[in-house]
């Protein structure tokens, strides 16, 4: 048997009507909360106030998050601010946004130095030596898993990077998964985190560093993520999609902080790091060529995939083609099911960055893939999509 290490947080709740516990979960770690939250749809719905209503005994003070992937100066902003409210827990309610700026604020708090000093692969690549301040997970989309990983990914602007803060100090003490928080979820939010997802669950299973558990985990998750990605745009409300949808991004945030991605992925750090475009877009548009590019490799994991798929829904038409291109062919029709952009020409990316986004693009994702990806076919790729 491969050996294999497993980290995941100490507790995680998951079920319709959850949210309910909150109350208790937050207990015994201190009456002084700070409120992560964005000012996207969920801090305009009811929810925000059936959060705080639960939480009526305790001193809650709200920190606003600013929407888009964390940077790292809006990121000394919120932490110049949490010090000063010396907070005892931190609660993040909301996306992989939000979670991942909470889980910078828990580690950092009791540090000193600036949020770049501590991402890896740049700045001075400082340790996080210890646990910070207790966070607890909410998440309202299902899209990174960032409620289970052990990193926070950040945009440092001014060195052009996408990078992590990367430690097992950084797992929440508690995740609640409430899969009525995404019911009203944003049709174009829904599809851009599940594909994140849903890529996060094709690239942990065959990665190179996957693992016995990890490959399990996600093969029994992927067919469940499918099927309720396929359901939601007709039936935005239905909690039994929802509720798979929520699972499956669950699942793949514990897969990929225990067995990796690849260089879909990977190509999200490079070009996420020096252009504006949703993380989850970017690694759906991209996992297509990867796909491709790794067909050999992975083709026989692909069929074990489908045989899921199959034993779930029953036989899938067109099945008897290659397993490589009927993944493929489900993912394309997910980008038309959603009306998601299947390029990326309205970004404003140059062709004269290919080479550098290309370069930017070597990292831990990346070195997970299951074939080496050489500088120039990651050009080829990126110029494909302009």
């Amino acid at each position: 048997m491969q050996p294999f290490n497993l980290e995941m947080p100490r507790s995680i709740v998951f079920g319709a009507g959850a949210l309910s516990r909150l109350p208790e979960l937050a207990a015994g770690r201190g009456r002084r909360i700070l409120l992560c939250t964005g000012p996207g749809w969920f801090a305009r719905s009811a929810w925000k106030q059936r959060v705080l209503a639960l939480l009526a005994d305790y001193e809650v003070s709200v920190l606003p998050v600013a929407p888009g992937e964390p940077e790292s100066g809006a990121l000394e902003g919120l932490l110049a601010k949490a010090r000063a409210l010396h907070p005892q827990q931190i609660l993040a309610v909301g996306g992989g946004s939000v979670l991942d700026s909470a889980k910078t604020l828990s580690a950092l708090l009791p540090l000193p130095g600036k949020v770049e000093e501590y991402l890896e692969g740049v700045g001075k690549g400082r340790p996080i030596p210890g646990p910070g301040v207790p966070w607890l997970a909410v998440p309202t989309t299902a899209g990174t898993g960032a409620e289970a990983t052990k990193n926070a990914v950040v945009r440092a602007g001014a060195l052009g990077y996408k990078r992590s803060l990367r430690s097992p100090h950084l797992l929440a003490s508690c995740i609640l998964v409430d899969p009525e928080l995404s019911r009203d979820c944003p049709l174009r939010l829904t599809g851009i985190s599940g594909m994140d997802a849903l890529t996060q669950l094709v690239e942990s299973y065959v990665s190179r560093k996957a693992t016995p558990v990890t490959r399990a985990l996600a093969r029994d998750a992927f067919p469940l993520m499918l099927r309720a990605l396929k359901m939601l745009p007709a039936r935005p409300e239905d909690l039994e999609a929802r509720g798979a949808a929520a699972y499956g991004a669950l699942v793949s945030g514990i897969t990929l902080a225990n067995g990796g991605l690849g260089a879909a992925h990977g190509f999200a750090s490079g070009l996420g790091g020096m252009y504006e475009v949703p993380h989850g877009l970017i690694c759906a548009l991209l996992l297509r060529p990867v796909l491709r590019f790794n067909a050999s490799a992975i083709r026989e994991d692909c069929g074990r995939l489908l045989r899921c798929t199959e034993e779930l829904d029953g036989p899938v038409a067109g099945s008897a083609a290659d397993p490589v291109e009927w993944l493929q062919a489900e993912i394309d029709g997910l980008f038309r099911l959603y009306g998601l952009p299947e390029n990326l020409k309205g970004f404003g990316i140059r062709e004269a960055d290919i080479p550098e986004i290309a370069r930017r693009s070597s990292g831990s994702s990346m070195s997970g893939n299951p074939v080496e990806v050489p500088q120039s076919e990651r050009e080829r790729m990126l110029e494909r999509l302009l």
